[in-house]
């Protein structure tokens, strides 16, 4: 193995300021690619923004970052105290945000995107407004004395404005403020356990021009909790088990719908007055010998209920099958099953393998199903849906799997003698830009570089060749495949004089 040293010039600072940047390159002489090495940096052009608006020597800032994949190109934050500020960079496309100032805001989108080919870019221009915030109280009648209670207000304003107008406040007085710009607003009050909004005090409209506002009322009323109890006999200590309730208080005639699940022989409810129905959830492996579900009344007691829980006899289980096709030889696939009417916990089983056809063992009961295969293939028929076992097996059910389609992707170089390795990386731009996360290199000694890929949103870097420098095109950008194949990207190299 060789090891050299190679050095070439690169900006340091902002402006014209040029340092010199020694790198130890390695490379490998012999058989097979040499290692990628970071591609050669053009001289830089330059991006400019500017403000208006802010006190002479107000202190702002703005940050940009390359789209493109590595760290090529520039990501920083640049702060100044004049009306300007101007960037040094590269080609490519970048993404940029100016910051907050404290005291102004900018009320129109103060963060996007611009793209570098050959010149350098201006016209960024952002005005700030001073904010002038005004107050917004909001008072609450009803809750026990040290309740905690909650208030999000969204105003519509744009920008920078947007952030100053969303808020969220707490309190367990019997007040809150918020300090917000002139603007409309909506407001909502969150639920407190154990009481009920009177009316529609619970959210809202209010306007902020040029003075505050308030108190606006916020009535909250909080009848007598009851216990219910619910009992169970049979189940395995620590198997768990769920309860359901869903029915209206007398007063104030507000609809409740609570979940409860216990690992202990009980469990229990605290509710007003009023009339409501309940649901026990089904437990894998037993049936339940009494009611699965009743309506009972509150009338100033509680009320207790039990319920028994029965082991399936042994023997008891039914083969359920699952047939795919779609899907190449040896592709690893699987299906989930879980068991309905499970309200506070899941009661799942998965199979999976490289066959064609899973198999469960299952009890009487209804389940709902959900197959997957890998992230190349989308499902297209019988991937998801119900059954249910009633003392003999279902029918086999047929899973059609369809492969996402792929499309050809092209990088072309000129001026690299023959038989000289060059190298392309291709990566998803995010995490959601594709179907899945992709992140390839591809090495190639001929003038082109295919790729296959799934349509979606990535970026490419296209690595320094030993002994060239890139003369034409960009060394690294973004594509977008949608239903067809892409341009293809050239690029030339140069030999280092």
């Amino acid at each position: 193995m060789q090891r050299f040293r190679r050095t070439f010039l690169t900006l340091a600072t902002i402006g014209t300021v040029l340092a010199m940047v020694t790198l130890t390159l390695s490379t490998f002489s012999g058989l097979g690619a040499a290692a990628p090495v970071a591609p050669t940096i053009a001289t830089p052009y330059t991006v400019t923004f500017t403000e208006t608006g802010l006190p002479n020597g107000t202190t702002w800032s703005v940050h940009v970052a390359f789209v493109g994949c590595g760290c090529d190109g520039v990501r920083k934050t640049v702060s100044s105290d004049t009306p300007t500020i101007t960037i040094p960079i590269t080609n490519g496309t970048y993404r940029y945000q100016v910051e907050r100032v404290q005291g102004y805001f900018i009320n129109v989108t103060a963060h996007g995107t611009f793209n570098v080919t050959g010149a350098n870019v201006t016209g960024l221009a952002f005005t700030f407004q001073p904010l002038i915030p005004f107050i917004a109280e909001f008072t609450e009648t009803g809750l026990p004395q040290h309740t905690l209670w909650t208030v999000s207000v969204k105003g519509n304003g744009h920008g920078q404005e947007r952030a100053l107008e969303d808020q969220t406040a707490s309190s367990s007085g019997t007040s809150l403020n918020f300090s917000l710009p002139n603007a409309t607003y909506h407001y909502t009050v969150a639920n407190v356990p154990g009481s009920f909004f009177v009316g529609h005090s619970d959210k809202g409209k209010f306007f902020i021009h040029g003075v505050s506002v308030g108190p606006i009322a916020v009535s909250f009323t909080t009848p007598p909790l009851y216990t219910v109890a619910f009992n169970e006999s049979g189940l395995p200590l620590g198997t768990n088990w769920s309860v359901r309730i869903a029915g209206i208080a007398s007063s104030p005639g507000e609809h409740i719908a609570q979940v409860t699940s216990s690992t202990t022989s009980g469990l229990a409810f605290a509710l007003p007055n009023g009339t409501y129905h309940y649901f026990v959830a089904q437990v894998l492996g037993f049936n339940i010998q009494s009611s699965v579900s009743g309506i009972f009344t509150l009338t100033g007691a509680g009320a207790t209920f039990n319920v028994s829980f029965v082991s399936v006899a042994p023997g008891a289980y039914y083969a359920v099958g699952f047939q795919e096709t779609g899907l190449a030889n040896g592709t690893h696939w699987s299906v989930a099953v879980t068991i309905t009417h499970t309200f506070g916990h899941s009661r799942r089983e998965v199979q999976s393998g490289n066959t064609t056809t899973l198999f469960f063992l299952l009890q009487n009961a209804t389940y709902r199903f959900q197959a997957h295969a890998w992230r190349a293939y989308v499902l297209t028929s019988g991937g998801s849906g119900e059954f249910a076992i009633a003392g003999s097996a279902p029918a086999v059910n047929l899973v059609t799997f369809t492969a996402i389609p792929r499309y050809s992707t092209g990088f072309n170089e000129t001026g690299l003698a023959n038989g000289t390795t060059w190298s392309v990386l291709v990566r998803s731009q995010s995490a959601s830009s594709t179907p899945w996360l992709i992140h390839r290199v591809h090495f190639s000694n001929t003038t082109a570089i295919l790729f296959n890929l799934p349509s979606g949103t990535y970026c490419y870097k296209i690595y320094a060749v030993s002994g060239y420098r890139l003369t034409t095109g960009v060394a690294a950008g973004t594509f977008t495949i949608s239903g067809a194949s892409p341009p293809t990207v050239t690029v030339g190299f140069s030999p280092k004089g």
